[in-house]
């Protein structure tokens, strides 16, 4: 392919070394296979006051080496983004430090006018409800309803707030039920209209994904919930606690069968500073940071016999892509396409680092598996930006507000 400005504006078949004399050539067809780049829907850089966990810079250049093109950063930061003047803020870091293209989710606001205005600004994709904010839902849904042609989506941390308690390493599955996840949907469906574009993301078990379709919902999951559970938290304490818990053998043993039914996989990338994650069970925060490895756990379930590489492409690229209404010429090949590419070698075995992470977060339930599937190479706007453990150059970032509609 010859890319120019980002864009494929030629594709070549076989070798042709003449035009090598004009253009800047590079093969790279002994790194392995191109694909569509991969985007995360789901990530938390942190930054702003929470810097110390993860920043812009790091977050990104981790999203990188996993082989993400694209990432979509969480509200739940220091100050949260629930109002103009910190979304600012944050959109002025990811532009200046991100290594990656890149969204934002916003959170409700006391103010209508206020989510009205943040949804104007270039890079917000949507709003993000998190269990706190069930009392905004009916009001986010009135304001981006009232927005002409609207693209933003709303994604949904569903766990119903009236009933989460927190209980001992390896039993939050009980205290933070599959039913809370229900109860959250069943709010929702007395507000839902048919063109409501709803996101649930990190579903954990087959009841919840069943219950969405149901409704419509485009859904995710996490590669936590593929491969843990709660004996893993049990076993890891603090570095396998997350929001939604893992759950019992049996549920995950399900639901990793279910993921013809998914529409994407996103990583819930949530670091934390070591000294949070190493305090009393019952005070460390909830967060699994993956990044950085998660698009090999993904490939990993081919040698498994659980899905094939098209999954893999429909999960971690055409299905977020679909999700927020990103153009179809994102990461394809031909003449006009916008040239995003996550380069894999499926059959390289991969043993899981956390100190050769990116990542602020030197720490992982992984630590020394061994899988197989490996990112080798990351290509954003043409440039190459990762390429074998390595980071090459820093690209262009772009808001992925320039991408939806077109």
């Amino acid at each position: 392919m010859i890319i120019e400005n980002g864009i494929v504006i030629k594709r070549i078949l076989g070798e042709y070394k003449e035009i090598c004399k004009e253009v800047n050539c590079i093969d790279l067809r002994k790194y392995g296979i191109t694909l569509p780049g991969f985007i995360d829907i789901h990530t938390h850089l942190r930054g702003l006051r929470l810097e110390y966990k993860e920043d812009e810079r790091s977050g990104s250049m981790a999203a990188a080496k996993g082989g993400f093109t694209a990432i979509v950063d969480m509200p739940n930061t220091l100050p949260e983004i629930n109002n103009v003047n910190a979304l600012k803020l944050k959109l002025e870091k990811l532009a200046l430090h991100s290594y990656v293209n890149y969204g934002i989710y916003v959170s409700p606001s006391n103010e209508p006018n206020e989510l009205n205005n943040m949804l104007k600004y270039d890079g917000v994709v949507g709003v993000k409800i998190f269990p706190k904010d069930l009392k905004y839902l009916q009001r986010t849904l009135d304001v981006v309803r009232k927005i002409k042609n609207s693209n933003k989506i709303i994604i949904i941390h569903a766990e119903h707030p009236a009933g989460i308690d927190e209980c001992e390493a390896g039993s939050r599955w009980r205290c933070r039920p599959i039913e809370l996840e229900i109860m959250f949907l069943n709010y929702m469906e007395r507000y839902i209209r048919k063109k409501d574009r709803i996101h649930i993301t990190h579903v954990t078990n087959p009841l919840t994904l069943t219950y969405a379709k149901r409704l419509h919902f485009t859904i995710d999951t996490c590669p936590h919930y593929l491969y843990l559970n709660a004996l893993d938290e049990y076993k890891h304490g603090c570095i396998a606690k997350v929001s939604p818990p893992l759950r019992t053998e049996t549920t995950r043993r399900i639901l990793i069968n279910m993921l013809q039914h998914f529409d994407a996989i996103s990583t819930d990338h949530a670091p934390h500073h070591i000294n949070e994650k190493i305090d009393l069970f019952e005070n460390c925060p909830s967060g699994i940071a993956s990044i950085d490895f998660a698009a090999s756990l993904i490939l990993n379930l081919i040698h498994l016999n659980i899905i094939n590489l098209n999954d893999v492409i429909r999960l971690l690229s055409l299905g977020p892509a679909k999700i927020l209404g990103l153009t179809r010429r994102w990461g394809c090949f031909e003449k006009g396409c916008i040239a995003n590419y996550t380069i894999v070698d499926p059959y390289k075995e991969v043993l899981i680092k956390s100190s050769e992470t990116f990542s602020k977060a030197k720490y992982s339930p992984y630590e020394d598996m061994k899988i197989r599937g490996a990112v080798t190479g990351t290509i954003i706007g043409g440039s190459i930006v990762y390429l074998d453990g390595e980071i090459i150059e820093k690209p262009n970032a772009i808001p992925l507000t320039k991408f939806i509609g077109d």
